[in-house]
This record gives structure tokens, sequence and C-alpha cells, in this order.
């Protein structure tokens, strides 16, 4: 172990013991959390909801109403699919099958169509709860009527095949029900994956990980009772849950939210809610930064902002913005077992392992395109050199704090353990994520294996060229991907930018500012949208903009494409295009500037 790296982890020693005894007094099971916080401090507000706040009393009851609802449908130690927006109602009937035993699948509330079918049939429940707003979409799959469907509105606009779930909530019992013995090591959620390259998966999260990261977070984070945690992004990623009803509840704080994130209104909540922690996911950060500045911009009670996906080009500016005092950046994965925090707010960094387990976490040499890992001549994967990109590998042995899993039947593809990595007998999780590591031991991200192309020999990390365009006068978001072009580079790049409010592309200065990277990595293509493709919880997507490339008879956004004699992009005409299409476009014919 490095001097610098020891020199950090002893530093960061009172908090490793103050985790350590909140983990000593930890609940073993989710429903017992409920339960007891309910007993300890009932008059104290556990949600707030636009307009709505519940107490740990109410909570608890509405818990107990849903409970006796599962039990009155026939729910036993089985998956139950909940698809709800943000709502008391979602996290009552989470907590409730978290008292019976049973598991709660909590569905993307975006998707409809194959999508839904596909995360219907991957949960394996037999009964669907739903909101209004989702309840159209719930019942529209043909599989649908081989479920048990329970949907809030009113019964007689209900479809006939849909129990009416308010109904039944309102005739319940609010006391404790009899429930039968529930263990830490005993499942509590499917959690699905972002979904941002295909069909999301579900991850298997048992009690004990879920109370054990809630009680660790709030310690690590300090957050006390008078806190309120605001958490405006969907509650069905692993991420919000966690660190928004998890860390709430085990702390007997607040945990505040709203149906949909709102950009526009993300401040005004922080601030009628009297919000001190913020929590973030994706682009949210962007967004709000986008947002036109107000003299009220630091008029909160933040102390602290946490999540992942702060990108580097962006941190400075919200951090002085708002006058955010901490920022706390981390990196984990649902499907996953690694746990990177960053507890200094060093600019850019996704954080560092835990103190004193840095061999469990480590960067291996691969491809980026095909994620194929390099072995030597001894069969063992090539580690990488400080500040050299690689796909971050975690160690798959007793001591990693949080296990993954996936349901049983959807085991973890082989394709994502690396064995005999880097002994023999070893086991290794693959991330599929490049990163890199300074000497501090804090890692940096750097792209997805696969969002990453080789053209021209050279290989573009479209994370980092995105951070570069993004500086481009009038950019505020770019989404670099692959297109294949022509007879030239079997692939070239191309990125779709979104301008700031009232600003008008430039195409000159653009260019300017994609000469300052490698030649190979300045895209070729480029395409001006008025709104970024990006998940639920606003992370791009990349797929839908590949299959449209830069294909005119499928895209009505403005196109470009690079002119090296003229230095600046021009629009894609049709002339242009056919051009491209016989090899006739010549895309480079400078040195990229340095």
């Amino acid at each position: 172990m490095q001097w610098r790296t020891l020199k950090e982890d002893l530093r960061l020693l009172p908090k490793v013991a103050r985790v350590g005894r909140a983990l000593a007094r930890k609940h073993a099971t989710v429903g017992t959390l409920v339960r007891d916080q309910a007993q300890a401090i009932p008059d104290r507000v556990l949600l707030r909801f636009e307009s709505e706040s519940v107490t740990y009393a109410a909570f608890n009851a509405g818990v107990n109403a849903f409970a006796a609802v599962f039990r009155q449908a026939g729910v036993g130690r089985e998956p139950v699919a909940l698809m709800m927006e943000n709502s008391p109602t979602l996290l009552m009937a989470q907590a409730a099958a978290a008292k019976i035993g049973a598991i709660a699948a909590l569905i993307n509330t975006h998707i409809s169509g194959a999508q839904l079918t596909h995360a219907l049939r991957a949960s394996t429940a037999r009964h669907v709860f739903t909101d209004a707003t989702c309840l159209p979409r719930a019942v529209a799959p043909p599989e649908s009527a081989s479920l048990t469907i329970w949907g809030q509105g009113d019964p007689a606009q209900l479809p006939p095949h849909v129990e009416p779930l308010d109904a039944a909530l309102a005739a319940a019992p609010r006391s404790e029900p009899a429930t039968p013995v529930v263990h830490g090591n005993d499942p509590f959620l499917y959690l699905f994956t972002s979904g941002t390259t295909g069909y999301a998966k579900p991850a298997l999260i048992r009690h004990s990980r879920f109370t054990t990261a809630s009680a660790a977070l709030g310690s690590l984070l300090r957050v006390e009772p008078e806190d309120v945690i605001y958490a405006p992004l969907p509650l069905y990623h692993g991420q919000n849950n966690f660190l928004g009803f998890g860390m709430a509840t085990w702390s007997g704080a607040t945990l505040a939210s709203r149906r949909r994130f709102s950009p526009e209104a993300c401040l005004d909540d922080v601030r009628h809610h009297q919000a001190t922690v913020l929590v973030y996911l994706g682009e949210l950060c962007r967004y709000v930064l986008r947002q036109t500045p107000r003299p009220d911009d630091r008029e909160h009670r933040l102390r602290l902002a946490v999540g992942a996906g702060l990108r580097p080009d962006i941190w400075e500016g919200f951090r002085q913005r708002f006058a955010l005092p901490w920022i706390v950046e981390m990196y984990g994965l649902t499907e996953g077992n690694v746990n990177l925090i960053n507890h200094s707010g060093r600019v850019g960094s996704v954080g560092r392992a835990q103190p004193f387990l840095h061999s469990d976490v480590r960067l291996a040499r691969c491809d980026p395109e095909s994620g194929e890992l390099a072995r030597d001549e001894h069969g063992f994967v090539v580690p990488c050199a400080d500040g050299e990109a690689g796909e971050l590998l975690s160690r798959m042995t007793w001591r990693s704090l949080i296990a993954f899993e996936s349901p049983p039947a959807h085991k973890t593809p082989p394709a994502r353990i690396a064995h005999d990595a880097f002994r023999r007998g070893d086991r290794w999780f693959r991330t599929g994520d490049l990163l890199r590591r300074d000497q501090d031991g804090y890692f940096y991200f750097v792209d997805r294996i696969g969002d990453s192309f080789r053209t021209q020999g050279i290989v573009v990390f479209t994370q980092e060229v995105a951070e570069v365009l993004n500086g481009a006068p009038g950019v505020t978001e770019t989404n670099v991907f692959a297109v294949d072009i022509g007879d030239g580079p079997a692939r070239v790049g191309m990125a779709a930018v979104v301008l700031e409010r009232g600003a008008a592309f430039d195409p000159r200065a653009f260019y300017r500012t994609a000469r300052s990277l490698p030649a190979a990595a300045q895209p070729v293509f480029m395409r001006v949208t008025p709104v970024m493709d990006v998940s639920g919880v606003l992370k791009q997507r990349k797929t839908e903009l590949q299959r449209q490339g830069y294909d005119p008879t499928r895209i009505t956004d403005p196109l470009y494409v690079r002119d090296d004699a003229a230095e600046t992009y021009v629009p894609l005409t049709a002339a242009i295009l056919a051009q491209i299409q016989r090899g006739k476009w010549v895309v480079s014919t400078a040195p990229a500037a340095r």
C-alpha cells in the first residue's frame, strides 16, 4: 500500500469507527426498522411529498394496511410487482412487503410495451399494484390478463379485471399484523438495472444489504433526525431508495420528494421542505444548473449534495452557484459488489475504495469495444498503472461490504465474473466500466465498455469527448457515440448536443472546440437536438441515437458534418450525404490543435 493512500486511510479512521458503531445497532429487517421507529418517534415526520406530510406512526399504519391487503390477495413469500410513481403509497407497499416476507419488485414507471412485459416476466410476480397514472400501461400487455392487477382510482372507472386498491386499503386494519419470522438474509427488493443499453435486469437486495447500507451511509454522512433529505428522482432506482428512504428511516430523519422530477421546481422544493441534503443522480445537477440564475440561488439550508453522475465539467460551477458546503460523489452498481465514495470532495472523482481494502478494487487492461480482458503470458489479467484507463474489477470475497446477487431465474452471467484474474482460484466482478486511478487511490469515471470505440487506430472515450464539447459556446449537454460511415473508417464519432436556452448553434466555434481533441476523437457528424434522450433517472441513452445515426429520413433535428477545409461544421445536405456514401467526403485533412 502506498504511503499517500495509507495516510488518507488513517485520516478516515474516525469515520470508519463511527460507521462501525452504527452497524452494531442496525435493525435486522426493513419491517422491524419501520415498526420500531414508529414506536420510538411516532409524531416525527418521515415523508414530505409535495403538500402531503406523513409521520412515522401514520406511515407504519399505512404499511400495516398494505400488509393486510397483501394477505387478502394471497401474497406470501414471493415477488409482488409495484409500478407506482413516487408517493407515500409506493413506500408503504414496499415496507409492507418487507413485513410479510414478500419481495417488492420495483417496476420502472417510464416503460411500456415490450420493456414492461419483460420486466413483469423477470419479476415472476403474480400480483401487480399500480397507481392511476401507470394503470393504463400496466393493463396493456396481453400478459397482464394472467396477473392480478390492483389499481388506484375510482372503482367505477377501473377496468373490469382490475381490483380496487384504494377501497381495499380503506377497509384494511391499521394495527400491527401477525407476521412471519423474517431474517436479515431474506430477500427484500428486486431492483432493475437502468436499461440504457437493453432490457433491464433484476438484482436481488436482501434486508441486511439495505439496512447495512442505510446505517453506514447515514452515519458516514452524519445524517441526524433534524435533517430533511430531498430525493426527487424515481424511487424505483436503488440509489434514491437507499439514500432517500433507507437513510432517512434509519436516522429518524425526513424524506422529501415529488411524483416526477422537475428541474425548474428543484430549488423551490429544497426551500419549501427546508431540505439539508440533496440526492442527485445522472444529469440532475446539469439540468438544475441549466435553469436561469436567480438572486435566491444560495438561499437554502443544504449542507450536502450526495449521489452519482456529477460530471467534472460542471462540478465547480454547480458547487459555487448554489454555495454547497459538501459534495459526496459515489460509484456503485445495483447488481455489483463495489462501492466507491469521494469523502473529500475531490473534483471529478467518483471516490476511493473502503479504507484498508484497496486491494479488493483494481483496474485491468481490456479492449474498450469488446470488453475482452488483456492477459499476460501466464494467463493473468494485466493491471493498469496509475492514470491508465481500465475496467474496474471488484474481488468477490467475504470481505465485500455489499454482496451482489440476482434472482434465481436471472443468475449473474459468467461473462460478468473474471476467474483466475490476478492469481489462481480468485474471482472478480466485472463492472463493465472504464475508470482511471490516481496516486492517492481516487478513481475517475472514463466511459462504459462498448460506448468507447476505435477509429484510425485510436481509442475514443465518448464521455471524455463529451466533457470537452460541453465547453463549446452555447452547448449545455453532449452525448457522443459511434456511427458507421461509407467506405471510410469503420466507425467515426457523432455528437448530439443540447443548447442553452435562447442560444444559437455556432458551427465555427464548435469546430474550434472540437479541434482541441485528438484528430480521431473529433466528431465527424453532429446534430442539434432540443432534448437529450435520457432514462427515468436522467442517464443518457445512446442506442436510439446510434440507430438513427445521420440519416435525414429518420431525423428532423439539424444535422451537420465536419468540413476541415472550411474549418467549420456545415449542414449535411443530400449532395454531401451522397459523397459520404460513395466514400468521397474527406473527413480529416489537418492535425488537431495542441
